[in-house]
């Protein structure tokens, strides 16, 4: 009969830790896909747009003017920009979660803001791009 020493027995305490850590992995992978579907990375895996496009005064621009097309320069850019919205959101959530440090508190929530401005804006100036 083989001796149980050296294996780990399997508790409910052991499974609550294993299962917290994959939840936090999980999010964060949910969080990216959802980042990587707003910035148009579906539409770069079916279609494989170019970096660049020429414009009618025979000019290069990485913004394709019109809502129809996307360059890839684009959705990298909004890409960057909403992930830097949704961690801005996220710095402000994390703010109210600090009780014992109001230094900390303030300062998540002042570069949470600032982010998430950032983030919104910048997706909003190139929408307003694509327009013009």
């Amino acid at each position: 009969m083989a001796s149980a020493a050296g294996k780990s027995k399997f508790t409910r305490a052991n499974a609550n830790r294993r299962f917290e850590s994959i939840s936090k992995y999980a999010g964060v992978a949910m969080i990216a896909f959802i980042v990587f579907c707003l910035g148009g990375g579906v539409y770069y895996i079916v279609n494989k747009p170019s970096s660049v496009v020429v414009t009618s005064s025979d000019t290069y621009s990485s913004i394709y003017p019109g809502y129809g097309d996307q360059t890839i320069n684009e959705s990298i850019v909004s890409m960057i920009l909403y992930a830097a919205g949704l961690t801005g959101l996220f710095l402000v959530y994390r703010s109210t979660q600090v009780l014992y440090d109001k230094s900390k508190a303030n300062m998540n929530l002042l570069v949470g803001i600032g982010l998430a401005v950032v983030g919104f804006a910048g997706a909003y100036v190139l929408l307003l791009l694509k327009l013009s």
